[in-house]
């Protein structure tokens, strides 16, 4: 009796065990089949174990001060030439902060190929060519003259100077209309902005404790360290403040993060981030008459989602941002009709003016959506069919508003690339989550707190030992440069000296050329005074020779009425002798008996012979003329 009821109490028990450990096994296996998505591992887990893969073959460059060729630090050069018969200069000008487009565009500008005046005319000037070599960012300009190209090197200089860098700090995300914002997050953002009371904070090690600590009272390791906004103002710090607020409003839920893109760019160039989606649309081409049969075709589209933005950089610090925001996006509507709609939404700002790491947000983009939300007991509301019993499934309507900010600074240049491949494989780290023998080892995180402690402590220990291999890198420097300095020194001593030797021997020559100028000038003067003595007796003797011309004139102007006077004697004569002949040779037989009869009178021989001694001298041709000009007097009583 004893042994059969002992018998069946161990056969109950081993019955009750073997029920136990079959409802075990199957909550077990129902357990792992209704939440097996909290056990896979999430996209964002693998995209970030690639990543961190990718980047562990990314090594940075240990040599990465390569020397620049010394073909590019010499100074720039002129050399003259001579083509045919015209010369020139070329200026071989190595670009050091601007592109050779932008130089030649300067240069055409500015030095102009013609000038027009008042009047309209327009008169050609020299002329400058220019040829730039991108592969090596030179410029070659040819110059009419050694002046114009030393005037064009002086517009280098002023103009190629190093332009201003701007970092922007882009943050594309979206802000959740939901009222259900809980008072410890309220109260944060209102002490954040110093617009809120703390309603009792108390100040402990120089810090404000907040007034509902919220998750220090369930954790007592996290009340000391965390997120700062609510815990103090930020005072003066605009740009902290709002990245604070944006931090606390993503670790609640109310913001989702989109893009956050960080641009380095050149004043006044413009960046641009775009993220396309090739979609296709259906479009009904055709639709039969008879049979009512829809012909229908896919057209592709593109859904573009850009953000262009152009920065200024002003003298009083201020930074003009001018902006293009594009937002596409394609919906199905509702009903029986659904024909895809593709939406573009733009918004365009000329001009912003903010200061330095202050942040632009540009807003105004919304939309509704619809969307149904389990809710439930953790893990018990993924189990199948009884799931049922531990969750709610609620229909929700959710605005929300897309944000753009943007946080210009100036950038101070680049970073070194093993900083960046740390900061990318931190921000890319995956999170290990405690096992359940962890927790309950370590039930308020104390580890983890000693693990960022520590964390932190080796990375001030690595700055400090950077800060000193710095340091002595600065020192040798500096002392580098001390000697470079001492020995800019000596040198400029012993040109000082040369200077002053040249000036000396210049002094000397500008003496010597004061005496010659000297000499040069009392010359010139005697010079001047044998000219003038010379030129008043050439004016004399000018004098004296218009005189005798005027004489000579007036002489043969006497010369010529008595030439013609003796010419018309002469005709007369001639006249006469032709008649006396005539007559002549008439009588003659008349006259030959009366001569031999009578005497002949006194009177008629004395007119004979002055007829004879007339017709003597007109064979003998005219009168001659003295040097005076005078006519020989004996020659005219003879006449």
């Amino acid at each position: 009796m004893n042994l059969s009821k002992h018998y069946n109490s161990q056969y109950a028990t081993s019955s009750l065990v073997r029920a136990a450990c079959l409802a075990l096994v199957s909550f077990m296996g129902l357990m792992l089949t209704g939440c097996g998505d909290f056990f896979a591992e999430k996209p964002t887990e693998m995209e970030s174990e690639n990543i961190l893969e990718i980047l562990s073959e990314i090594k940075p460059k240990p040599d990465i001060e390569y020397p620049v060729p010394e073909a590019y630090k010499k100074p720039p050069r002129i050399i003259e030439g001579k083509a045919g018969e015209e010369t020139d200069a070329k200026v071989f000008y190595f670009c050091k902060y601007q592109s050779p487009q932008s130089l030649s565009k300067m240069i055409d500008n500015q030095f102009m190929k013609q000038f027009r005046n008042s009047k309209g005319k327009t008169y050609p000037v020299p002329d400058y060519r220019v040829t730039s070599n991108p592969a090596t960012n030179q410029l070659v300009v040819r110059c009419p003259t050694r002046k114009h190209a030393e005037q064009l090197l002086t517009f280098l200089k002023k103009t190629d100077v190093p332009p201003i860098q701007v970092k922007i700090d882009c943050m594309v995300s979206e802000v959740y209309a939901d009222h259900t914002m809980d008072w410890e997050t309220t109260l944060q953002i209102e002490n954040l902005f110093g617009e809120g009371i703390a309603l009792g904070g108390k100040v402990v090690d120089g810090e404000l404790q907040p007034a509902f600590p919220g998750a220090a009272l369930r954790d007592v390791a996290r009340s000391s360290f965390g997120l700062k906004a609510g815990f103090e103002r930020q005072i003066n710090q605009p740009g902290h403040r709002f990245r604070a607020l944006v931090d606390l409003l993503a670790s609640r839920g109310y913001l989702k993060i989109l893009m956050n893109p960080q641009l380095e760019v050149v004043n006044g160039e413009t960046a641009r981030i775009e993220t396309s989606e090739h979609v296709p649309l259906d479009e009904i081409s055709y639709v039969s008459p008879g049979t009512d049969a829809i012909t229908k075709s896919t057209r592709y589209v593109d859904i573009i989602d850009s953000l262009e933005i152009t920065p200024h950089v002003f003298a009083d610090g201020y930074i003009g941002l001018k902006t293009r925001v594009l937002l596409g996006s394609k919906s199905t509507p509702e009903g029986v009709k659904q024909v895809p709609i593709v939406t573009k939404r733009e918004i365009r700002v000329e001009e912003n003016r903010i200061r330095q790491g202050e942040s632009l947000v540009i807003g105004g983009i919304r939309k509704t959506e619809k969307r149904s939300v389990v809710r439930g007991v953790p893990f018990l509301k993924d189990i199948p069919i009884l799931g049922i019993l531990f969750s709610s499934k609620d229909f929700e309507e959710r605005g929300k508003e897309v944000l753009f900010i943007i946080t210009p600074t100036i950038s101070t240049g680049g970073r070194p690339n093993d900083e960046v491949i740390a900061e990318i494989r931190k921000k890319h780290e995956m999170v290990q989550p405690d096992t359940l023998i962890e927790s309950l080892k370590d039930p308020f995180g104390n580890k983890g707190y000693t693990e960022l402690v520590e964390g932190e402590a080796a990375e001030n220990e690595v700055g400090r030992v950077k800060a000193e291999v710095e340091r002595g890198h600065a020192q040798r420097k500096s002392e580098w440069l001390k000697r470079e300095l001492r020995q800019a020194n000596e040198q400029l001593e012993a040109e000082r000296k040369r200077f002053e030797e040249a000036a000396t021997e210049a002094e000397k020559a500008r003496q010597e050329l004061e005496k010659a100028k000297a000499e040069a000038e009392a010359k010139l003067q005697a010079e001047q005074k044998k000219t003038e003595q010379s030129q008043s007796k050439t004016s004399e003797l000018q004098k004296q020779i218009e005189a005798a011309r005027t004489k000579a004139t007036e002489a043969e102007k006497r010369s010529q009425s008595v030439r013609q006077e003796y010419e018309a004697a002469a005709m007369r004569l001639e006249k006469i002798r032709s008649e006396l002949e005539a007559a002549q040779n008439g009588g003659d037989s008349a006259d030959a008996g009366k001569k031999q009869d009578r005497k002949a009178e006194p009177g008629e021989d004395k007119n004979e012979q002055e007829t004879d001694k007339q017709a003597s001298t007109q064979k003998a041709g005219p009168p001659e003329k003295d040097d005076s000009g005078k006519v020989d007097q004996q020659q005219k009583s003879d006449g």
